[in-house]
C-alpha cells in the first residue's frame, strides 16, 4: 500500500534532517513511529481488559448502591464558632 503524506515544507526538511541523523529514512521513521504507537494501543486495550475484568470479578462483593461523588462531601461541615479577637 501506498500512502502519500503532504508536510509543510518547513516539517519535511526537519523530519529529513532527523532522519538524515539517525541514520534511517522517512518512511521507516514514519513505519516505526506508527508501529509504536499501535503496540501501545494494543497494550493499553490489554490492561483496560484485565481491569474491566477484575471489576467484574470483585465489584460481585459489593452491596449497596454504588458510590457517587457529591463535591460537598469533600468539605469539612461548617461549625459555628465564637468570635476570636486578635487584640491584646
Amino acid at each position: 500500500m501506498s500512502i502519500t503524506i503532504d508536510l509543510p515544507p518547513a516539517m519535511a526538511q526537519e523530519a529529513q534532517g532527523y532522519a538524515d541523523l539517525s541514520g534511517t529514512e522517512i518512511g521507516r521513521m514514519f513505519l516505526d513511529c506508527l508501529a509504536d504507537e499501535l503496540k501501545r494501543r494494543r497494550e493499553a486495550s490489554a490492561v483496560l481488559s484485565r481491569l474491566d475484568e477484575l471489576a467484574k470479578r470483585t465489584s460481585a462483593r459489593l452491596v449497596g448502591e454504588p458510590y457517587k461523588f457529591n463535591r460537598a462531601d469533600a468539605y469539612e461541615p461548617e461549625v459555628g464558632c465564637d468570635f476570636i479577637s486578635l487584640k491584646n
